[in-house]
């Protein structure tokens, strides 16, 4: 590598880091949903990460304890179990700062369905948190001073008998009820324990990660992101 900066060869790996963290997101996004289950993309994620970040994955039995009846309904109508992950990188001692990212790793719209041609892309409903690790993962590599949260719900929305219904009620991590009046609006259910949750690390700020809705195109055009 020939340049005249002095600094060009620390640039450059920079770069490559930088890169590396687009294509993790890139290839989590476009993992059949099949072999990114709650659980093996946590698995996944976790295996990535350098040894300066510290993966926690919160099953079931924890996310019912924190009562995240919320993030369980859209859980309801899956035979995979939901998967809370949670990771830590504290490159200083400032308060922290809570990447929060949505993390269905299917979406069929639960009972409110989508049509079929519109599930094409569904496996990639879980960008929000493949943004997020992929984010804390480059931060970590790149010894950012630096103190992050990431926290993901990831859980599939699939119709069955003991899915989730229009018109049921749940109550909220936060004490909130909630009436679910589409299914399809799954992501503001898990997001929303998920954000109070993040509150609890008591951080200097939340950031959320989402893809909510197709409007956004309608808002904006395919150039741009919200």
């Amino acid at each position: 590598l020939f340049s005249s900066q002095p600094d060009s060869l620390a640039m450059f790996e920079e770069g490559i880091i930088q890169g590396e963290a687009q294509t993790f997101a890139a290839t989590l996004a476009e993992t059949p949903a099949n072999l990114k289950t709650p659980t093996k993309i946590a698995a996944l994620i976790s295996s990535k990460m350098p040894c300066t970040v510290t993966c926690i994955t919160r099953d079931k039995n924890w996310i019912k304890s924190q009562q995240m009846e919320m993030f369980l309904s859209v859980n309801q109508g899956s035979a995979e179990p939901p998967v809370l992950l949670e990771t830590h990188y504290k490159g200083s001692e400032d308060p922290p700062i809570v990447l929060v990212g949505k993390g269905i790793t299917f979406d069929s719209g639960g009972i409110s369905i989508k049509p079929s041609a519109a599930m094409a892309d569904m496996k990639a409903d879980m960008q929000g948190a493949a943004t997020v690790f992929a984010t804390i993962r480059a931060l970590a590599l790149l010894k950012i001073p630096i103190h992050v949260i990431g926290i993901a719900p990831f859980t599939e929305n699939l119709p069955s008998g003991t899915a989730t219904k229009p018109g049921d009620v749940f109550r909220s991590m936060c004490g909130k009820t909630v009436e679910v009046d589409n299914t399809d609006a799954e992501g503001r259910l898990v997001l929303g324990d998920a954000l109070t949750y993040a509150a609890t690390f008591h951080p200097s700020q939340i950031i959320d990660l989402a893809t909510l809705t197709g409007a956004v195109g309608v808002a904006l055009g395919s150039a741009a992101c919200a």
